[in-house]
């Protein structure tokens, strides 16, 4: 009776780890279909078109240390969907969000999309890409 017992106990087990495996691999697979248009612009698309915002995702410390580009608006990832309605009410302006070639621009950039901004871009470099002269 308790080989019975422990073999219903193991038998439940597998069907709950199947169950939830199904449940993850169909949750992934759905996430992979929402995922939106490559936000990524290259150096030269950057320089080459118009930007009505650029967007400082870095510290302050980090503006203060490295310089930063010419009108570009310091914004803290925390605080996007706080301050860019505020700079921005027209959805449809082309936004550029740069930072030290790390993950901040690109994260930046998605949330910017997902709230609505279609035309926001990122730049993996740092903004001395942008510059005047720089290669």
């Amino acid at each position: 009776m308790a080989k019975v017992s422990k073999l219903g106990s193991v038998l439940t087990v597998a069907i709950l780890v199947a169950i939830v495996y199904i449940i993850y691999t169909i949750s992934q697979q759905s996430h992979r279909s929402k995922v939106g248009p490559s936000l990524k612009i290259s150096v030269g698309e950057a320089k080459a078109r118009r930007f009505g915002l650029i967007i400082d995702v870095r510290t302050p410390k980090e503006r203060e240390l490295l310089g930063y580009y010419p009108n570009s608006i310091p914004i803290s990832p925390d605080t996007l969907s706080q301050q860019v309605p505020l700079d921005i009410s027209n959805k449809n302006t082309w936004i550029l969000v740069y930072s030290n070639g790390d993950n901040r621009a690109p994260i930046a950039a998605e949330i910017l999309y997902r709230m609505g901004y279609p035309n926001v871009r990122y730049i993996k470099e740092t903004y001395l890409s942008l510059m005047p002269g720089s290669v």
